[in-house]
């Protein structure tokens, strides 16, 4: 009864901790997901105070209990150690990440509007890794409206890397417009088709959100990829440009192209070809009544 008392009076400053904890967890998320990161000159001060609660908040004891445990889960964000997949070449279980890696990347996701849930964010090669369904979240907090079109995999079967056709039709703040690429992507004997197509649709939003944040998101966490050049194409402008091509493609009715020196004219079939006059000669014309 006794131990059953001081284990009871042992959680008690536990649970207090933990719903300190929370309380500023959910505080530096809600400052962060509020973060306006385009035209704002102040977000360095907010982002300060953001990553200072979650150092407060991310205690080691918090760690263990509550974002360890999400490590490697569907649930939670996935890394590139997780015990259960063996090594390739040694078919040993990897080492997880401890905890100061881990909160490490929590606070980089968290200050950036990621989730450490539904797989916004990877652990790859010990750093932050925002997926494609981080970049998903992060163009919706912008407000972005987009459709995205991915193609399939355009390069020999041989190839190390796939190339991938992606282009985004978008809207934001009133405009619509489009970004397209060609994403180049590692894969080998092992890469699926709708695993490429995944990582080509990442890589376009990544372009997106750089693109109208102005924010340089880094190079990815994945070896061997490279990316092609983008173009960002207006509506508007194209449409205007697509007028003037076919504007000037079309002739006018009744319009005939510059007879060319030293070709005969050719006359109407049907039509007796008129005498040429000499030079300095008018030829009479007829009155009417004559």
């Amino acid at each position: 009864m006794e131990d059953s008392k001081n284990q009871a009076q042992a959680l008690v400053p536990m649970n207090a901790a933990l719903q300190a904890a929370q309380e500023k967890f959910v505080l530096a998320a809600t400052q962060a997901s509020q973060l306006k990161i385009v035209n704002n000159f102040g977000a360095a001060f907010t982002a300060v105070g953001v990553v200072k609660l979650l150092r407060e908040a991310l205690t080691d004891e918090v760690m263990h209990e509550v974002f360890m445990p999400l490590m490697n889960t569907k649930i939670g964000f996935l890394t590139d150690r997780d015990p259960n997949k063996p090594d390739k070449k040694t078919s040993q279980p990897p080492t997880p990440y401890p905890v100061p890696v881990v909160r490490d990347c929590l606070i980089d996701a968290l200050a950036m509007g990621l989730m450490p849930t539904g797989n916004q964010m990877n652990i790859l090669a010990g750093k932050m890794y925002p997926t494609k369904e981080g970049y998903s979240a992060l163009l919706s907090r912008l407000g972005v409206k987009y459709i995205c079109e991915v193609g399939l995999d355009e390069s020999e079967p041989t190839a190390k890397a796939a190339r991938i056709q992606v282009v985004i039709n978008y809207s934001y703040n009133g405009e619509k417009s489009k970004i397209a690429t060609v994403a180049t992507v590692k894969k080998d004997g092992y890469s699926s088709l709708d695993q490429l197509r995944g990582k080509a649709e990442r890589r376009g939003k990544k372009i997106l959100y750089e693109y109208l944040t102005g924010c340089d998101m880094g190079e990815d966490g994945e070896t061997a990829v490279v990316d092609a050049t983008y173009t960002i194409v207006d509506e508007q402008q194209q449409r205007h440009q697509d007028a003037q091509q076919q504007a000037a493609t079309q002739q006018p009715i009744g319009h005939r192209p510059a007879q060319q020196s030293g070709q005969p004219t050719q006359q109407p079939q049907g039509t007796a070809q008129q005498p040429q006059q000499p030079q300095g000669q008018q030829r009479p014309v007829r009155q009417p009544g004559f």
